[in-house]
Formats: C-alpha cells, sequence, structure tokens
C-alpha cells in the first residue's frame, strides 16, 4: 500500500507533463516555376498535448498555434496553423514529424520575374491560396527538465487546391518551450 501512496505522486507529474507551450523563431518562404517569395522572419507561438499519458498513444500530440512578424511584402502578416505529430523520445532527445494545415497570410509570390509575361505571373498568383497542407519533422529536441530547445526544424508544404504549383519551405531556427 505505501508503494502506491509513493508512486502516487510520480504519476501525477507525469500527467502534467502532457502540456507543451513553445516560442519560436522561423523563416518561411514559397516558390513556384517562376519566382520565389521573399522570406519571411516570423515568431511563433504554438500549445502541443499529447492524446494519452501512458502506451503507444503516448507518442501522438495534437496542437496549433500562430505565426506573425513584419509585414515585408506579406498579404497579412498572420497565419494560424493545427498539426498532428508522432513522437519518439531516447533520453533528452525526442524527434517528431507529422501533417500541418494552416492558414498564412504570407503566401504571395515576389512580383518580379525573370520573364515579362503578365499572365503567367496572374497565373501563378491564382494557384497559391492562403491554405497550406505541409509536413512537418523536428529532428532536433531535447529535454532538459521542463525545458524544451528544438533547432532547424523543417517544414515542406503546398497548397491543397493546386498541389505542387508553388512550394512552401519553412525552417524552424529555434524554438523554447516548457512542459506543463
Amino acid at each position: 500500500m505505501a508503494s502506491i501512496v509513493l508512486l502516487a505522486p510520480a504519476a501525477q507529474a507525469q500527467e502534467a507533463r502532457q502540456q507543451e507551450l513553445t516560442l519560436g523563431a522561423t523563416g518561411i518562404s514559397y516558390f513556384s516555376y517562376q519566382r520565389p517569395s521573399a522570406l519571411f522572419l516570423v515568431l511563433e507561438a504554438a500549445y502541443h498535448r499529447r492524446i494519452a499519458s501512458e502506451g503507444p498513444w503516448s507518442a501522438v500530440r495534437l496542437g496549433g498555434g500562430v505565426r506573425t512578424g513584419v509585414p515585408g511584402g506579406a498579404i497579412f502578416p498572420l497565419e494560424g496553423f493545427v498539426r498532428v505529430q508522432l513522437s519518439a523520445r531516447i533520453g533528452i532527445w525526442e524527434a517528431m514529424l507529422g501533417p500541418e494545415l494552416g492558414l498564412s497570410g504570407y503566401a504571395k509570390l515576389a512580383t518580379g520575374t525573370l520573364l515579362p509575361m503578365q499572365e503567367i505571373k496572374a497565373q501563378e498568383d491564382a494557384k497559391l491560396g492562403p491554405v497550406y497542407v505541409a509536413f512537418n519533422a523536428a529532428p532536433v529536441r531535447l529535454h532538459f527538465g521542463r525545458v524544451v530547445a528544438s533547432a532547424l526544424e523543417l517544414q515542406l508544404g503546398t497548397s491543397p487546391l493546386s498541389f505542387g504549383s508553388a512550394v512552401r519551405v519553412q525552417v524552424g531556427l529555434l524554438k523554447l518551450g516548457v512542459e506543463l
């Protein structure tokens, strides 16, 4: 009976760490066949929660967040996203990957191009919408107690309306988080 009492605080502490808040810096750019967008440096705030506290479902996280930064040619400098992530943890290292669905105000190609044809520019711009789907990989995540640090996250995505007409590339420079 005493062992159950001693294990109860550990179980409660583990369950309290099923949530995570992060803040980070990210670079976003879009590329089409003819022209790229500007590089947007943005700040990201996100919240994630594990589906289960133990077992195989504890490796699945649901989350969402917002990104914002200096307008710098963006339509509206704000993004919102939701994501599902699978994680694998060994010691302090935890890798994550999974899909993301978002709505972006940064989905705008540069106005200059090598070819002066306006109709090609208009066709490319029409294919690039604010909704995107992406695949996110975070191979460099480290846990230091309740603090989480992540660097060099990579995300590749596109618009679901015209899949592959423009590619969204996002590189997470540095993220710091805290487990709750």
